[in-house]
């Protein structure tokens, strides 16, 4: 049970982390501004925030991949995760410098989506991810709506336009990393019987 949850742990703090840098360069770029800053020009409470969201999109996975695949080879698992979360990490960057130019960020992301969509991504697993692209834009709007912080150049329901495009690819990213934690718990038990 212990082990369960440092997995847990670990996997919401690297997305935690990861998403506070990615937000850092967004206000270090000029895309969004933060009324009351605390530290690295954030506000207090943004990694308990993303540290929470991760919680949720992890959990929320449970929906679309009940059970873990037992044929997936943990090495196989920690190379697509590894992948995903550098595709996340580059797009959440992308947003930050190329901000100047949002139809063009907007219709990269989508297209490499998409282009995982042909690959061959599951259904339930694209329904997934807009559902999460929906629920993050959705709770970012509000969010900026209420004052916690503000983005410059907002141009869909209070946020920019790319916005959902990059919820896609932080859906992809935690579906990747969900598969990893069960992975590591299906191995555990196989080795004990």
């Amino acid at each position: 049970m212990r082990e369960a949850a440092a997995r847990w742990g670990v996997a919401c703090t690297v997305g935690g982390v990861a998403c506070v840098v990615g937000d850092h360069l967004h206000v270090a770029e000029g895309v969004l501004f933060y009324p009351n800053r605390a530290l690295w020009d954030q506000a207090w409470w943004v990694f308990p925030l993303f540290f929470g969201a991760t919680v949720a999109v992890l959990s929320s996975i449970r929906f679309v991949h009940p059970e873990p695949d037992p044929l997936a080879s943990l090495e196989n698992l920690n190379r697509a995760a590894a992948a995903d979360f550098l595709g996340f990490l580059t797009a959440y960057a992308f947003t930050a410098f190329g901000s100047s130019m949002p139809n063009v960020v907007l219709w990269t992301l989508v297209a490499l989506f998409v282009l995982r969509v042909v690959r061959g991504m599951a259904p339930r697993h694209v329904l997934f991810c807009l559902g999460v692209a929906v629920a993050g834009t959705s709770w970012e709007a509000m969010w900026s709506g209420i004052g916690m912080f503000t983005y410059h150049h907002p141009d869909f329901l209070g946020v920019p336009r790319w916005l959902p495009a990059l919820y896609l690819h932080a859906a992809v990213a935690a579906d990747s990393a969900r598969r990893v934690v069960d992975g590591n718990r299906e191995g555990n038990l196989a080795n004990r019987t």
